[in-house]
């Protein structure tokens, strides 16, 4: 694989090295981080950032400080972030928690926080207006040797999180990707998507560095 850097708008002689071709479409201000204090932001204050992988088609957008589900004050307890992912490219791609993994300036790792929601493509016979059929308790591949815990779906946590199964293309998912806390314990981090395809060959590494609002 080939090596490409990401840059960071605010210093354009910063860069850093991550695998293969991705290219950071930008950093896109969503609200201030001064409401929002100790969530996982750009390391410019915003909190959200676009990423795409321009050899496979795949767009990943990262959001901060954008839970409004229940427990309402899960921000203060745990990290999280809303995940979208758009596969515009040729080949299946894996969503698996054992993939992700958020390493801090340090270089201790966090745990993702699984709250075992899954998706599957619909069948011919149970097709409804939806792209996919949900099921809860359905099993999944859980990836790669991260680092993942389980979670407690209590409130909206199971409903709202990004669930885990093979992206085909011209499709796209969305959903809460919970880390565990981190303010009390770094300033910041990266957040790494080792993306794969369903047979757990390498695809692209998608890198978010990230701070700590204060």
């Amino acid at each position: 694989m080939a090596a490409c850097t990401t840059t960071n708008p605010s210093n354009s002689g910063y860069a850093r090295a991550v695998t293969r071709a991705i290219a950071l479409a930008g950093l896109l201000a969503l609200t201030s981080c001064a409401s929002h204090r100790g969530v996982l932001v750009a390391q410019t204050g915003e909190h959200r950032l676009t990423a795409r992988d321009t050899d496979s088609g795949v767009t990943v957008v990262m959001t901060s400080g954008a839970w409004e589900g229940v427990p309402e004050d899960l921000e203060s307890e745990l990290a999280v972030l809303h995940i979208l992912v758009v596969n515009e490219g040729q080949q299946p791609v894996l969503l698996a928690p054992g993939d992700f993994e958020f390493r801090d300036r340090r270089g201790f790792t966090y745990a993702i926080l699984d709250a075992g929601a899954s998706f599957r493509l619909a069948t011919d016979a149970g097709r409804s207006s939806r792209s996919y059929d949900f099921d809860l308790a359905q099993g999944y591949d859980v990836g790669g040797p991260g680092k993942v815990e389980a979670i407690r779906p209590q409130g909206d946590i199971a409903r709202l999180a990004l669930p885990w199964g093979v992206l085909m293309p011209g499709t796209q998912m969305r959903g809460y990707l919970y880390l565990e806390p981190v303010a009390s314990t770094a300033n910041g981090g990266t957040l790494t998507w080792h993306m794969t395809t369903p047979a757990h060959q390498p695809i692209a590494d998608v890198e978010f560095p990230l701070a700590v609002a204060r």
